[in-house]
């Protein structure tokens, strides 16, 4: 049995802040949703690692999405399959394997007799959602991918510079509640090394032809690439790169927090 966590008010609300007027469901609809999620929230464990240790709830996935500060994928996709549910997609959730079993939160979305992909939760800019059984490349300047399957399993793989495919990640076709995903939960926000968001930091906000990408020490441009070097680079990064640090971290006394995972 589904559950709903959103009321129309709050999906409304979240609507007007990544700039889609709501419709009936259908595939325009669902990539605007997801295009202006990457556009408008950014992907940050910034909030995680100022809570380190800390196991989000519902209502904190909530705020975090209804305010723009966001998270990573077990703040995103859980919250955007709320979003897609109130809409009145047939919209479940799938769990996927990076770099430890499922680990990572995918959603995929049945409108008439085909089922899409769509990760707008994910650190990669995958603004395309993908219908099953379509192998074609899509392709961001900064990154081009495809979904490749057969049946029940199926990849997310990148296109490398060397022209080989890598898979990023893959998984099955099987539908899980919010409730199964606890482990991950867990290991997430209390486990060094389970994933990369306890040892490093991110922050990426994606568009069509731009983006803004922190990776531990450094800023990717799609012209340039910034170097930070003390606490107080980092402070001034945030300072004119993000809409409101406290927003984001709580407090800039949160700021040793952030830089000593990467020091």
């Amino acid at each position: 049995m589904r559950e709903f966590w959103l009321s129309d008010t709050e999906v409304d609300h979240f609507l007007r802040l990544i700039s889609v007027e709501r419709d009936s469901p259908n595939l325009d609809l669902l990539s605007e949703v997801i295009t202006k999620t990457l556009e408008k929230i950014p992907f940050q464990n910034l909030t995680m690692l100022s809570n380190k240790g800390t196991i989000p709830t519902i209502e904190e996935i909530k705020s975090r999405m209804l305010s723009g500060i966001g998270g990573i994928c077990t703040i995103r996709n859980p919250f955007i399959h709320q979003v897609l549910l109130n809409l009145g997609f047939d919209a479940n959730l799938v769990s996927a394997t990076i770099m430890q079993p499922g680990c990572h939160i995918a959603i995929i979305v049945k409108i008439g007799d085909n089922s899409w992909w769509c990760d707008p939760g994910n650190g990669f800019p995958y603004f395309s959602v993908i219908k099953l059984g379509d192998y074609t490349e899509k392709i961001h300047p900064f990154l081009t991918y495809r979904l490749i399957g057969n049946g029940n399993s199926w990849e997310i793989q990148h296109l490398k510079q060397s022209g080989k495919w890598l898979v990023n990640y893959h998984f099955k076709l099987e539908f899980k509640s919010f409730n199964e995903f606890d482990d991950i939960y867990i290991n997430h926000y209390t486990v060094e090394g389970y994933g990369p968001f306890l040892t490093g930091l991110r922050y990426n906000v994606w568009s069509l032809d731009d983006w803004t990408v922190l990776r531990d020490k450094r800023v990717f441009l799609k012209n340039n690439t910034i170097e930070l070097r003390t606490i107080d680079e980092l402070k001034n990064w945030m300072e004119r790169n993000t809409e409101n640090i406290s927003k984001l971290i709580g407090s800039e006394n949160n700021l040793p927090k952030l830089w000593e995972v990467v020091a």
